[in-house]
């Protein structure tokens, strides 16, 4: 299951390689499908406990998207990121936890040339902080876990039109707060289909 992500990826890029080469202006409207790799930004703030060391996180992150193009400028996205296990170490202890994220967007498009385009968006995330582990003085750590749903901006993303139906595109967004005490983001490189 760990290597799912990668998997999908390499299947992903296969399809792409076998589609036409054609290229169509990134400002096509329709459905689209897309799925990223990449890292999460997962911080904890302060819960009153000295930190010992950064935050250690476990492997990389997937992140799965569906949307629609209403207009070349305008559409809309709903997105899954499973961020992995992320452990922090306090002087009295440590919280192991893990981090899910749901969320549904609005895109706004910028085409630059007949390739390229810069995309921006606003995303209402729905975030579970769940405690896996602890060790030590366990007081605070409850700041460390929870649900959280919040409007947050800016998302980035740049995109390369490769094919008709394909594109490849970098991204990096904040996903909001998982719990009262840790924020999270996101960046990653992905792979994007129109249908």
């Amino acid at each position: 299951m760990k290597h799912l992500p990668i998997a999908l990826l390499c299947a992903a890029t296969v399809a792409v390689a076998s589609t036409p080469v054609r290229a169509e202006s990134p400002s096509a409207t329709g459905p689209f499908i897309g799925i990223s790799l990449g890292g999460a930004g997962l911080m904890p703030r302060s819960i009153g406990l000295a930190e010992t060391g950064e935050t250690e996180h476990d492997n990389g992150v997937g992140k799965l998207t569906a949307g629609y193009w209403f207009s070349p400028h305008w559409g809309v996205a709903a997105s899954y990121i499973d961020m992995g296990e992320f452990t922090q170490t306090y002087t009295s202890g440590s919280f192991s936890g893990d981090v899910r994220s749901l969320g549904l967007g609005l895109l706004g498009r910028v085409p630059i040339t007949d390739r390229w385009s810069l995309i921006g968006k606003l995303t209402l995330t729905h975030n579970r902080g769940k405690q896996t582990s602890v060790t030590g003085d366990t007081a605070q750590f409850p700041k460390l876990s929870g649900n959280s749903t919040q409007v947050v901006a800016p998302g980035l993303e740049i995109n390369y039109q490769v094919n008709e139906a394909a594109s490849i595109f970098v991204e990096a967004e904040s996903r909001g707060k998982a719990a009262s005490k840790l924020d999270t983001a996101y960046a990653g490189i992905g792979l994007r289909w129109r249908f």
